[in-house]
């Protein structure tokens, strides 16, 4: 079996790429034209009847000894099979046949040369491998033909189906992009709704919290007003309050003072050393509360003289000293310091009968002798 008919029944193949040698082709295609001439031309040859030939002998002599001379029979050399061309890639149709060239001269035959008989047994043997050859050819180029049909069937199925893919491809591109410019335009406009959505409630909570700001600043505003006129109103109240308070601890000092024993033009009538004299002014309580702290041996007294040292006492709001100065000394320098020394130990300071302690302090008044 042929490798065209095992191809043929296990179905088309499509032979290997290979390049296409034009020149090769006209050579391969010339060469099958010349053979299928040559078959032709020996078919219509042997097609011819055989007709009896007639010899002539002529010879110079009769003699036994030389016998005429026979003819012998021409050997005829059997046409060689052409080795099968190597197939193309793609057989193009074949080209029409060339015209029949002209028919070969017959050679002359000399007049005293014997015709040449063929051999009918030979000739039926050329004649079927002629056509065996023949059929053989005319087998190959139907078989190239059904392969060649059934490579370019297979690629026109090919192309079919590759355009139908890329038909079918270009749809869904299509759709695809159509469905993504929806989504698109779909998210867009839920995207600028939501904005909107978002912008007005932000503006809506915007107003709303400006004019709750602007109430509470408001609100504020009148409370501030209203505290600081409370405030100024309770200072200026606690401002004559204490100018009243300092003015009648004032007065009450000095009417204290002048009711110290000892003072002159005072309204005491003896001093405390005296005994039996009593105070009962916030001059005296204030020097009950000194006295006892001052450590000082008093010299005898020498005429009427009465050294007096002046100390300027603050106080804080519960009568604790929180300063004191030298206003006026009495030119011992050692009883200004016992005296200094007293005033420190006298915590707290008596609170007075008649409002509070002044804020710019109290003048305290001390004499050596009493």
């Amino acid at each position: 079996m042929t490798p065209h008919k095992e191809a043929l029944r296990h179905g088309p193949a499509l032979p290997p790429k290979q390049s296409l040698n034009g020149r090769a082709l006209l050579m391969a295609l010339a060469a099958h034209g010349l053979l299928v001439l040559a078959l032709v031309l020996n078919l219509d040859w042997k097609t011819e009847s055989e007709q009896p030939m007639q010899i002539e002998l002529w010879a110079n002599g009769n003699t036994p000894a030389t016998p005429p001379p026979q003819a012998s029979k021409p050997e005829v050399k059997p046409t060689p099979k052409p080795e099968p061309e190597p197939e193309p890639e793609v057989v193009p149709p074949p080209p029409p046949p060339p015209p029949p060239p002209p028919p070969a001269p017959t050679p002359p035959v000399a007049a005293d040369m014997p015709k040449a008989e063929i051999d009918p047994e030979i000739a039926l043997e050329q004649e079927r491998k002629k056509r065996l050859e023949k059929e053989r050819i005319e087998k190959e180029l139907a078989e190239k033909k059904a392969v060649e049909e059934a490579r370019k069937e297979k690629e026109r199925i090919k192309r079919e189906r590759d355009a139908a893919e890329k038909k079918e491809q270009e749809r869904l591109d299509q759709v695809r992009k159509e469905t993504e410019r929806v989504e698109k335009e779909k998210k867009f406009k839920e995207e600028a709704v939501k904005k909107a959505v978002a912008e007005k409630k932000e503006k809506e909570e915007k107003e709303k919290k400006e004019k709750e700001e602007a109430v509470k600043k408001e609100k504020e505003e009148a409370a501030k007003k209203a505290a600081d006129e409370k405030k100024a109103k309770d200072a200026k109240e606690a401002a004559a309050k204490k100018a009243a308070a300092d003015q009648a601890f004032k007065d009450a000092m000095r009417g204290d003072v002048l009711g110290v024993a000892g003072i002159p033009g005072g309204t005491a009538d003896r001093n405390q050393a005296g005994g039996g004299g009593r105070d009962t002014g916030y001059a005296g309580k204030v020097r009950s509360c000194i006295q006892p702290q001052v450590s000082f041996p008093t010299p005898a007294r020498n005429g009427s003289a009465n050294p007096t040292v002046v100390y300027v006492v603050r106080l804080k709001s519960d009568g604790t000293v929180s300063g004191l100065s030298l206003k006026r000394s009495s030119g011992n320098a050692n009883f200004d310091r016992a005296v200094e020394t007293g005033i420190s130990r006298c915590n707290p300071f008596p609170k007075p009968s008649a409002g509070g302690y002044p804020a710019d302090g109290i003048e305290v008044n001390y004499q050596m002798y009493d």
